[in-house]
């Protein structure tokens, strides 16, 4: 892009740069005029800052001679002073203004509960993303969505929900979401290195279909929110009061047969849940006290919920998360010896993963972490033991639902690299 000359030439390099097909000024996506007026006009075009103001005022009056006046209010638009000038201090600051006028701007899709946008995105994801803003951008322009408005956020949630998972024609008959979570699942599965491609390859038609969900998921995790309900006083070194533990030890024969435990610290499988608990926000300890949140509320209310929180936490996250996908996936097989879970679970580790200082894991390390999993897995109802002294381990029911669930919001979760 040379420097602008007159105004004429100005129009001809933004129609030859917003519209390089040719079309008509009114198909330009108001999306596509914040990205040239929040970036690409500062970053990408050889033009000076004092050009800046002829610039946006001259596409500000092709949009406004195309009937897109919405559109054009952003070339003059404070945000947009914001950026260019944050660009003209520094690429970081300039990057900021953009991540914040994006943010703000009502043509931006809304995360979601159903779906939250990647920072790195397929081409499905992308195409499906740029549709999203459109469909926000028409609201807006029917009268559909008034920002500001009472119930505004709800009401562009809803919008943007509903033709998630609307089948349509451009999507080969499928919703959108669909095709999001198909290359989602495609890029997981293909994710490096082949250790990994190893485990993830063959659960990626598995995953294709949310499991059942069964009324008694996590069932154990249930029992302790519904015990606390409005409150119990915790002792006063914080532990659970001895009568649920001793109830606990009982309902689950988590306890020495014959024998009476003191306190929760004595039963490590109540406590893993209590930490749980307490961690996934769904009790909560004011002083001694310790309640049922209105969150934890919404879990009784809701065995999908349940389990979706249980089978997270189980997981957890970064290489915690790698691993129990290995365990989870040997288990899916059927019934697994300890000894086969490490193995499987160091195959991934030793190609995937380095420690601290340069080496790779020993099986002891990964015997170590199995045991961190496997521990809350059984506390929460989803893994039993055949027999205890050759630690055979086999999924429970609920446990193989609540794997694929984990598996399957690993799968379907945003990307932040190129590869999840």
């Amino acid at each position: 892009m040379t420097q602008t000359g007159d105004t004429g030439d100005v129009r001809d390099q933004l129609l030859g740069w917003l519209l390089p097909d040719g079309g008509p000024v009114s198909s330009l996506a108001q999306e596509n005029v914040e990205r040239f007026c929040w970036y690409e006009l500062p970053v990408k075009w050889m033009a000076e800052p004092a050009e800046y103001p002829r610039i946006l005022a001259t596409l500000a009056g092709l949009l406004d001679d195309a009937g897109r006046p919405r559109a054009a209010a952003v070339c003059m638009s404070e945000a947009t002073h914001e950026a260019l000038s944050a660009w003209q201090r520094a690429p970081e600051q300039g990057r900021a203004a953009l991540q914040r006028a994006v943010d703000a701007s009502p043509v931006t899709p809304p995360d979601t509960a159903m779906l939250r946008w990647g920072p790195v995105m397929g081409i499905d994801e992308a195409v499906a993303r740029g549709n999203a803003s459109r469909l926000l951008e028409q609201a807006l322009d029917d009268g559909v969505l008034v920002p500001g408005s009472r119930g505004y956020a709800a009401a562009r949630v809803t919008h943007l929900e509903r033709w998630l998972t609307t089948p349509h024609p451009a999507y080969d008959g499928r919703t959108p979401l669909d095709a999001i979570h198909v290359e989602r699942r495609h890029t997981w599965a293909e994710a490096p290195p082949a250790a990994r491609r190893r485990v993830r390859g063959p659960l990626a038609d598995l995953l294709a279909v949310a499991p059942e969900v069964p009324d008694d998921t996590a069932e154990p995790l249930r029992w302790l929110l519904e015990s606390v309900g409005d409150g119990v006083t915790l002792t006063q070194a914080g532990y659970l009061p001895r009568a649920l533990v001793i109830e606990a030890a009982e309902r689950y024969d988590w306890y020495l047969p014959g024998m009476v435990p003191r306190t929760e610290h004595d039963v490590f499988r109540l406590a893993e849940l209590h930490e749980l608990a307490r961690e996934a926000r769904l009790l909560t300890k004011r002083h001694r006290k310790l309640t049922l949140t209105a969150r934890g509320r919404q879990h009784l209310a809701d065995p999908a919920l349940l389990q979706t929180t249980a089978a997270q936490a189980w997981f957890g996250d970064g290489v915690t998360a790698d691993l129990a996908e290995a365990a989870a996936a040997a288990l899916l097989g059927g019934e697994r010896t300890l000894d086969e879970l490490t193995t499987a679970a160091h195959t991934l580790a030793a190609e995937a993963f380095t420690l601290a200082d340069g080496s790779a894991p020993s099986p002891d390390d990964i015997r170590h972490f199995l045991w961190k999993w496997l521990r809350p897995g059984e506390a929460l109802g989803f893994l039993a033991y055949r027999d205890r002294r050759r630690s055979t381990i086999t999924l429970t029911a609920p446990g193989r639902a609540a794997a694929l669930t984990a598996l399957r919001l690993r799968a379907h979760a945003p990307r932040s690299t190129p590869w999840a």
